[in-house]
């Protein structure tokens, strides 16, 4: 059987992981978390994101219906309550200085595209 990566693998391979967990422990406030992990819930969001969902609910339930595939992101799948609390309590510096680390490197020449694809997103999602 042939392997297939999905548009969001793709896309996250574009984020170094080792990069996210430094800012993630820059940015760290509060107490640790037993089961959930910045990564996890960036990949939630991502997933809501790039799929145009509404609520917390719609994002849950869809990533529910493609947990399977959660394994091979790095992630694990959140409930909504422990999603809403993570988010509800963490600041957005976390994400700002993740895109700008994300747009150096598409100034920098990093991307084989003449366009950044998360500047992309971003400007056209806002």
């Amino acid at each position: 059987m042939a392997h297939y990566s999905t548009v969001l693998s793709q896309l996250l391979k574009l984020i170094p992981r080792h990069e996210f967990e430094t800012l993630a422990k820059q940015h760290h406030s509060g107490r640790s978390f037993r089961k959930a992990s910045r990564w996890s819930q960036f990949v939630t969001m991502a997933m809501g994101q790039l799929s145009g969902r509404k609520s917390l609910r719609d994002i849950v339930d869809n990533v529910s219906a493609q947990a399977h595939r959660l394994y091979h992101l790095g992630s694990a799948k959140l409930s909504g309550s422990n999603l809403s609390r993570i988010n509800e309590n963490k600041p957005y510096a976390l994400y700002e200085a993740l895109f700008g680390k994300l747009l150096k490197r598409c100034q920098g020449g990093v991307f084989s595209y003449q366009i950044c694809p998360f500047c992309f997103l971003f400007k056209h999602r806002a």
